[in-house]
């Protein structure tokens, strides 16, 4: 395994990311930090980075230096934001930040940067077809992709401080500002000319601190139930709800909002008028927020190669297999048992009668159905929802997840918690309670039927005979042993289906 170092320095902060990279090409993020930077304004002002600014890069840098030799860091992947180019001593910059950090830089051209932008996009969240809109100080840049493709590409010379600089603090009311900045961005937007022949079919996923802070904020608003910032979807009402609250707020009121840090505050205001201008000019009808970008598209490209050229296939089995590489259960045989769910929730079809949505949260759970023994034994199950709430899973809407954590947990019908549902209420469907007894029982009857971990049961055939469903396993070993496992679910199939369970 190798520990792999990105930093990333952009004209407003650098940013150090630690990861673990397999020789299975899977990787995980452990660490990540952020120390923030004003060159903006220097370069803003003249062009030149100041020496003061120059010597805080370096004391970040030569702290960011002493925890990679701290944690053992085997490669160091260093880069410049293309924003840096416009300093017009950014050469003689880099140089002094090599010579005393060690960290070599390379600076990124805007295409290298938005193909990094969307390479981290395109593999944590499963929208084919997307413009991506990433904003943060001094540019905001639009790419427009279709599955493997960037078809179009554009950078506008505004963001959320040059907005800022250019328009508040000038006496007008916090509202007369937003309405003037995000009148001044539409301008902005009429000049990009492909903008206007974007498709309906084409999704906004928005990436930047100005996204992430409008996410807290319509969720703390909201009261979602889950604390959980990637893949936060919300459509025009809920951005309203978020702007005509803080585009009245002055300063001060800005920096006691729950969930802002004062450097976030300042910029709030200019950032929710940009974002305004796209839900109003291009009529986006929702949005979806990553918090991943470029730094994770370099990690992608350095782990996985192929991500050079196309996105990862399987997005959700991808995540799945690192989150149980990375952190091991008791049981190792999740890929087996999946196969197997696969298989009953196929020869099941007649019964159930649920569409193949519910195949991503069916997946989850058979791969993290065992998750929570990492903690223990006692009380497994139930440490299992916890988990595959808190865990970094790819290629899955959050209530995707939330299904997930409920049928991973459920030892048996009688464990379920109506009052825990009940949290869940505004993310699930009425549909959805049905869905999850059913799949439990699939899950349950799949673990047991790979009891032994030994992969004996390679296929099963269904035959629905009156109030019975029975069950003929396909194997060559004698498998007494997984079939009497697997009748234990048998009261809970019977609750579920409404047949008895019969195992051959």
């Amino acid at each position: 395994m190798e520990k792999v170092a990105l930093i990333e320095l952009g004209i407003s902060s650098v940013k150090l990311v630690l990861a673990r990279v397999n020789t299975d090409q899977s990787f995980i993020v452990y660490d990540r930090l952020l120390e923030p930077l004003k060159i903006a304004k220097d370069v803003e002002r003249d062009g030149f980075i100041k020496p003061t600014q120059i010597a805080e890069t370096i004391k970040i840098l030569k702290m960011y230096r002493q925890l990679c030799d701290s944690e053992g860091i085997t490669r160091t992947l260093a880069y410049a934001t293309y924003s840096i180019r416009e300093a017009k001593n950014q050469k003689s910059f880099i140089e002094e930040l090599e010579m005393v950090s060690g960290f070599k830089f390379r600076v990124l051209s805007p295409q290298e940067e938005g193909s990094g932008i969307y390479t981290g996009v395109i593999n944590s969240l499963d929208v084919p077809k997307a413009v991506i809109v990433y904003l943060d100080e001094t540019t905001t840049q639009l790419i427009q992709y279709s599955r493997r493709n960037i078809l179009q590409q554009e950078i506008i010379p505004f963001g959320t401080s040059t907005l800022a600089e250019l328009f508040l603090d000038n006496g007008a009311t916090p509202e007369a500002q937003s309405k003037v900045m995000s009148e001044f961005f539409i301008k902005q937007l009429s000049s990009v000319s492909w903008l206007s022949s974007v498709e309906a079919e084409f999704q906004y996923v928005g990436v930047g601190a100005a996204f992430e802070s409008l996410g807290v904020l319509s969720r703390r608003g909201k009261k979602y139930p889950l604390d959980l910032a990637h893949n936060y979807r919300l459509n025009c009402d809920d951005f309203n709800n978020v702007y005509d609250a803080v585009k009245v707020l002055d300063m001060d009121k800005r920096t006691k909002l729950k969930g802002i840090s004062q450097n976030s505050a300042y910029e709030l205001v200019s950032g929710l008028s940009i974002i305004s201008a796209l839900f109003k000019h291009l009529q986006v009808k929702d949005l979806t927020i990553s918090i991943h970008g470029m730094s994770d598209g370099v990690l992608y490209n350095y782990a996985i190669p192929t991500t050079n050229e196309k996105p990862i296939s399987d997005l959700l089995g991808y995540s799945l297999e690192t989150i149980n590489t990375f952190y091991p259960s008791p049981r190792s045989n999740t890929r087996h048992i999946y196969e197997l769910c696969l298989v009953l929730f196929r020869q099941l079809k007649v019964l159930h009668k649920l569409s193949r949505h519910y195949v991503r949260p069916l997946k989850i759970a058979a791969y993290l159905y065992d998750s929570g023994a990492r903690i223990g034994f006692s009380g497994s199950k139930k440490a299992a929802y916890s988990v595959v709430l808190n865990s970094q899973i790819f290629g899955a809407s959050h209530r995707d997840i939330v299904l997930g954590a409920f049928i991973a947990s459920a030892q048996n019908a009688d464990d379920f918690s109506v009052s825990e549902w009940v949290r869940y209420k505004d993310l699930l469907l009425e549909e959805d309670l049905d869905a999850f007894r059913k799949l439990a029982a699939i899950v349950r009857i799949a673990d047991g039927l790979d009891r032994t971990q030994q992969s004996h049961i390679k296929d099963i055939v269904c035959d629905v005979l009156g109030d019975s469903v029975i069950m003929k396993t396909i194997t060559e070993a004698d498998v007494a042993f997984e079939i009497r496992c697997a009748a234990t679910a048998g009261l809970d199939f019977k609750k579920a289906y409404n047949k008895n369970l019969e195992l051959l």
